[in-house]
């Protein structure tokens, strides 16, 4: 829940320099290769996200992240663009649905292509399901945990004496059993 006093993030804090534009045929070619060589961003990233719970903590991992995609994606247009390019075509046309499978002569020439000038395997089927563990750089989010009865107490004696209560809270004290006791 957001209120008047909530910190937002700035626009310089937001913003970076390049953002990753990629077609879904496009993405769904360069993706394994990308997250082989940006792990430990992606690690980084998405423990920090899961531990706080508060993507404005996150903004630094995200940027890292960013820029290690960015970079990866201009290495591989150096080194394997026609390849990309090939199976790209091949997944955007050959099926309606974007299916990677009847494209796997193209996949293999990509792969060898990846190998070879950026010294990036595929992973096996299954490496991004596994268990990873992950030590990461930043110290682990201490939760806070709000004690509402505390707080309430405290605004309720900040009150001044003639304040007027709700008179209908006697209600809300009332222990109901069925559903006829209303």
């Amino acid at each position: 829940m957001l209120t008047k006093s909530t910190p937002m993030p700035s626009d310089e804090e937001l913003t970076v320099p390049h953002e990753i534009t990629l077609s879904t045929p496009y993405f769904k070619a360069v993706i394994p290769y990308m997250h082989k060589a940006c792990e430990k961003e992606v690690k980084d990233f998405m423990l920090r996200r899961q531990e706080t719970e508060d993507p404005r903590l996150s903004l630094r991992e995200g940027q890292a992240l960013t820029a290690c995609g960015i970079k990866f994606l201009q290495s591989l247009k150096k080194a394997c663009s026609d390849n990309v390019n090939h199976y790209a075509d091949c997944i955007d046309h050959r099926t309606s649905k974007l299916y990677i499978t009847p494209c796997r002569e193209q996949q293999r020439r990509l792969d060898i292509c990846v190998e070879e000038n950026l010294n990036i395997t595929r992973p096996r089927v299954g490496y991004f399901s596994k268990l990873h563990v992950h030590n990461a750089h930043f110290p682990k989010h201490v939760h806070y945990i709000r004690d509402y009865k505390a707080e309430a107490a405290k605004v309720l004696t900040e009150l001044p004496d003639d304040y007027h209560l709700r008179e209908d809270s006697r209600a809300y004290e009332q222990q109901r059993y069925s559903f006829f006791d209303i």
